[in-house]
């Protein structure tokens, strides 16, 4: 008997062993063993076992098993090895995004104390002496918070609060714990106290028929559609509980970890220290020790980003994809190029666990997947409380541009007025322009040139604060040039809009109001997503003016106005998903408006008001929006009505990466049952000074690997290569984008 190992080395090389017999009951796949390799002895993961091997070499034995506790569960390697077959991808890749390469190192996080009030501490402030005056001061403090506190957060009321605390806890006045401190990118991962979580009648009515499943071990997937503002965090908690409670794990799914700090602080309430983040911003000595505790199962619960799907949980009984339309999700910039939302399915199944879907617009592929009764779709359609819809504004900018009176090229009347109206009724306001910088282009009014990217086929952005022309694919600076590059002449102009330049609009058209800009220029550093948020929260700024990251997870009661700069940003990209995402976000980020017990509003800016994914988010009609959209989809034959993979070539040369696009065209375009468009330029011909060309590829629904099986075995078979002359080659199933 032999077995194929696969090492976290950079790449998880595998090699052949000799499996002794004494092993042979135990070596399956999954199970960590320990192997010499070289002079060295290292421990590695068993991928595959078999009864003869090709290799005609002296093969070595495995030495022994390793730690049983590093084994990975077997619904999760099943989950790898489907993995490896979809997104055609060797077993060592799909490891290498399962495990931290350094998981093995000896690594010990520092631990924080944190400190928290008790009922008896309350009682005994009135009762301290003048001479302990620091010991008020911190318990005064700690009074008002509900929840426990970094000690040392409390410097400014005490010279060394650790001491203090030390004496408040001895008196049974502070409850004092340590916690290890894994970095946490809005610093609010205290321990938390688990609270009672009532739900409305809707929502009990969603609960209680998903914990059937639940306590039913029983794979069932969910599309939990509600409205924005409808309380779907507050159902999936209750859920978690329950499945908690029932001694299984749960995974919860958010877009970008750092966006959506509300849901992670929730978590912690509901489940205190045996919540575990899993997110990109962790160090890798942070995210091997991650990976051991949930192996020793210290943590019944998990709240990461995309990768966090991978995580080894054992009896796994829930996993929550939040704003499951989002498309982080998938993996676009290594392989495998997996999607989240997919693989939560087949780990799902796998494990016997309940996956739930939940978002205010589901993506076309989840909204199908409900009618065709594939997910059972729980429908929120009432706003949480007492809150209601806002009322919703649509402003053709063409003619506010030709009205003499008009204050502002990037504002529209209207919603000068709403802004001002808010800002003397002491309201909050939120502003979307999804587009960072100051100008989108830099033109020259005689000869027409645009100032492009030297290394990418894109136009340059200016960047008013760094007097730069920046590309935001390859983040090159250029200098700006007082005459034309191409023909000489002085006149030059900047045309778009971007954050800054709104930022400054907003500065002359409400000199007193107090604005943040949150987009990537702002959010760079750590926590800055957080302490950006925070101050929002807080009412140190009135408006809140930032691109798509602001669009989702926020719940501040006091805004009342969402103004959207210009709602057809990327409506033309020649990618057939463009309208979705248009009418995602407008409607997303309009429901963040009137979400307390004040009425809110959208006023929604755009060019094309006559568009009908613009027209369908105005009215939050969803309901037409997807009978339209798929009424097109069918007509063009593009997901949710057929599969669609890509094959993108990138390389050096331009001729060569062509030439080999057209060698994989004639080889695959024999295969049955499927359609090839291309090969074609990408619609971003460059990027890096890599030529880019892809070819499209649908295939029918009900043969789900009919393209893989076939390039698998044209792979293994050398007749197609990943590199070639040059000229890389990525299959992409299911692209999010297709630029």
């Amino acid at each position: 008997m032999y077995a194929s190992v696969s090492f976290p080395l950079q790449q998880f090389q595998t090699f052949d062993y000799r499996v002794p017999q004494k092993l042979r009951d135990k070596i399956r796949p999954g199970v960590c063993v320990r192997v010499e390799l070289g002079n060295s002895s290292r421990i590695g993961f068993v991928t595959h076992t078999t009864n003869t091997s090709d290799y005609t070499g002296e093969f070595k034995e495995i030495t022994s098993i390793s730690d049983d506790t590093l084994t990975i569960p077997d619904e999760l390697w099943s989950t790898m090895e489907w993995m490896c077959k979809y997104y055609v991808t060797p077993i060592g890749r799909v490891l290498k995004s399962t495990i931290p390469l350094n998981f093995l190192n000896e690594y010990t996080p520092h631990e924080d104390h944190f400190v928290q009030i008790t009922p008896m501490g309350i009682d005994g402030i009135p009762q301290i002496k003048n001479s302990a005056m620091a010991q008020k001061r911190i318990l005064e403090a700690l009074a008002l918070v509900d929840d426990p506190v970094r000690v040392s957060s409390l410097k400014d009321f005490a010279s060394s609060p650790l001491t203090v605390c030390r004496k408040l806890n001895e008196q049974g006045w502070v409850k004092l714990t340590l916690q290890p401190r894994i970095y946490d990118p809005f610093d609010i991962m205290a321990p938390g106290t688990p609270r009672e979580i009532s739900l409305s009648e809707e929502q009990t009515q969603v609960y209680e028929q998903i914990a059937q499943s639940i306590l039913a071990n029983l794979f069932s997937p969910y599309l939990v559609h509600g409205v924005t503002g409808s309380g779907k965090t507050e159902v999936y908690l209750k859920l978690a509980q329950t499945t908690v409670s029932e001694g299984k794990t749960v995974l919860v799914l958010v877009p970008e970890i750092a966006l959506t700090p509300q849901v992670a602080k929730r978590f912690r309430h509901a489940f205190g220290d045996r919540v575990a983040l899993w997110h990109s911003a962790m160090t890798r000595a942070e995210k091997g020790w991650t990976w051991r505790q949930l192996k020793r199962n210290k943590y019944s619960v998990v709240v990461g980003a995309r990768s966090a799907i991978l995580a080894p949980l054992e009896n796994l009984g829930l996993i929550i994809i939040d704003e499951e339309q989002e498309s982080s999700y998938k993996q676009e910039n290594s392989t495998p190029f997996y999607h989240a939302r997919d693989v939560a399915m087949i780990r799902g199944q796998n494990a016997g666990a309940v996956v739930v879907l939940t978002s205010a617009t589901p993506c076309l592929e989840s909204y199908f997947n409900g009618l065709k009764e594939k997910y059972t779709v729980l429908k929120l359609t009432k706003r949480y409380g007492n809150a209601t819809h806002p009322q919703v504004k649509l402003v053709d900018m063409k003619s506010a541009h030709w009205m003499e009176d008009s204050e502002s090229t990037i504002f529209s009347a209207e919603l000068i007025h709403e802004v001002r109206e808010c800002l003397t009724r002491h309201e909050q306001i939120i502003l979307l322009r999804n587009r960072r910088g100051y100008s989108m282009v830099l033109q020259c009014m005689k000869c027409g040139q645009i100032a492009q990217c030297h290394q990418c086929s894109v136009s340059l952005t200016y960047h008013k604060h760094l007097n730069k022309l920046m590309c935001h694919y390859c983040r090159s600076s250029y200098p700006v040039h007082s005459n034309c590059t191409q023909c000489g002449d002085e006149d030059i102009q900047l045309t778009g809009t971007g954050t800054q330049k709104v930022e400054e609009e907003a500065g002359r058209l409400f000199p007193d109001a107090r604005v943040i800009r949150m987009d990537q220029d702002t959010v760079r550093s750590r926590g800055a997503h957080h302490k950006l948020l925070e101050k929002f929260g807080n009412h140190e700024a009135d408006i809140l003016l930032g691109t798509q990251m602001i669009a989702k997870g926020l719940d501040f009661e006091n805004v009342t106005l969402v103004g959207i700069i210009n709602a057809d940003s990327g409506l033309l990209f020649p990618d057939f998903r463009a309208g979705e995402r248009i009418f995602q976000l407008v409607y997303q980020v309009s429901g963040r408006a009137g979400r307390g017990k004040k009425p809110g509003k959208a006023v929604i800016q755009t060019y094309n008001p006559d568009d009908p994914n613009i027209q369908n988010a105005s009215r939050l009609d969803i309901h037409r929006f997807y009978n339209q959209v798929l009424a097109e989809r069918k007509e063009l034959s593009y997901p949710p009505f057929s599969r669609l993979a890509r094959l993108l070539f990138t390389g050096k040369k331009r001729q060569t990466v062509e030439e080999i696009a057209l060698l994989y065209q004639q080889t695959l375009k024999n295969i049955p049952g499927i359609l090839l468009l291309g090969p074609a330029p990408a619609p971003i011909e460059r990027i890096q000074m890599l030529w880019r060309f892809h070819i499209l590829i649908k295939q029918p629904m009900e043969k789900p690997m009919i393209l893989q099986h076939h390039l698998s075995r044209l792979f293994e078979a050398r007749t197609l290569k990943n590199q070639h002359r040059g000229v890389k080659v990525q299959f992409i199933p299911d692209p999010v984008n297709v630029l």
